[in-house]
């Protein structure tokens, strides 16, 4: 799909047009074949135990149909212990005993470097593999949804403010279906933490942020670095109990000066008003995933936010809530149109969510500048901004 050297004189249109023409005809689907492999393989070895290691496990067993019988990690100090499904980590020497006879999937961030140590040592196959392509698959194998695809993302080009941004779009579209391990991956279009990307977000001293999805204060800690603690208001929106307790306790510890202009919410934010059940899940974002669900063990209330916060003039929000932001969107569409404010919204929890987003936002302030940034180097961490 064309180098990054080639950015400048690059028909992006065509480019896209002709990849997804070519997804369709000939039925590329690296999921597919990657769980070919794994089904048939003997042995079945995770590598890497960190934050993306259970909910991948989880995925590929009960969604997937595929059995891990092995386990193994660069660091000594996990060699030996036992991990959940009854698997003990082993070294990397240890693990060449299964090699001709394992398929190996990595489950790192670090997947490029490993991905060469275990080629180099002469392990094949090897995988990448994460939730959300683990997740989506069946949505990515209907050629009826490759049409929409194509359809809806190059309607995004025509509406994207720069060339990094049709960049990201081309290559989160090509990772769905021929992941890269080279810089053509995700490493070639990582642009560094989300939600100030420099050149589009700025932020003065009267800013009433809105922080959609708060978890434990995390994102509001960085906006106080960043605006240096001169700000109007921020309101702090948090559904899940557990994280609200952890945002209630970083903002105590806060100077009163400060605290005294932060409201903390304990509430979803959607387009309508109402009690939901909801389970906690593995998560995309992996700080919190909330499924809703009548038979979730977990209550809590959600609301619009053109409602909540009627006669406040947002300036700024950022919305990461685990697949309701186009629910939360139609729920600020009057403050939306109304106030104009910049925005940060997360796209990576839907696949759909990838254009449906940055349209809505167009078709309700069609004056808004819109841009796609990739903050990470596996598929989460995709933003869509909106900049009046």
């Amino acid at each position: 799909m064309g180098t990054h050297s080639e950015k400048g004189n690059r028909d992006y249109r065509k480019d896209l047009a002709a990849y997804l023409d070519t997804v369709r005809d000939q039925g590329r689907n690296y999921l597919e074949a990657a769980l070919q492999d794994l089904r048939r393989s003997k042995h079945v070895c995770l590598f890497g135990i960190g934050k993306t290691f259970h909910p991948v496990m989880d995925t590929l067993r009960n969604h997937a149909g595929v059995q891990i019988n092995l386990l193994s990690d660069n660091d000594p100090s996990k060699w030996g212990k036992s991990y959940p499904g009854n698997l003990i980590c082993m070294s990397p020497h240890d693990l060449e005993a299964y090699k001709g006879q394992v398929a190996v999937v990595l489950v790192t961030q670090y997947y490029g470097e490993i991905y060469e140590q275990l080629r180099n040592s002469g392990f094949n196959p090897i995988h990448v593999l994460m939730v959300f392509r683990l997740l989506y698959g069946d949505f990515f194998k209907s050629k009826g949804n490759i049409d929409t695809i194509a359809e809806k993302t190059l309607a995004l080009l025509e509406i994207l403010e720069d060339e990094e941004s049709k960049e990201v779009l081309l290559t989160l579209v090509h990772n769905w279906f021929d992941f890269s391990m080279d810089d053509a991956g995700y490493g070639g279009i990582c642009s560094g933490h989300p939600y100030y990307p420099e050149g589009i977000i700025s932020l003065g001293e009267q800013e009433i942020f809105v922080d959609a999805g708060a978890y434990d204060g995390d994102t509001l800690m960085e906006f106080l670095d960043r605006t240096g603690g001169k700000f109007a208001k921020i309101f702090s929106f948090e559904l899940d109990k557990d994280n609200f307790l952890r945002l209630e306790h970083t903002v105590d510890e806060l100077e009163a000066s400060i605290r005294d202009k932060i409201t903390l919410c304990p509430v979803g934010l959607a387009d309508e008003e109402k009690e939901i059940r909801y389970e906690k899940g593995g998560g995309q974002g992996l700080n919190s995933c909330v499924i809703e669900g009548g038979r979730g063990m977990n209550v809590g209330r959600i609301a619009r936010l053109s409602e909540l916060l009627k006669g406040e003039a947002v300036t700024f929000m950022k919305m990461d809530i685990e697949g309701f932001e186009m629910k939360a969107l139609r729920g600020a569409e009057e403050m939306i149109r109304r106030h104009r404010p910049k925005l940060a919204v997360c796209v990576y929890h839907r696949p759909e969510h990838l254009w449906e987003v940055p349209l809505f936002l167009k078709k309700t302030v069609p004056d808004y500048k819109l841009y796609l940034r990739h903050h990470g180097i596996l598929e989460y961490d995709t933003v869509c901004y909106a900049v009046p």
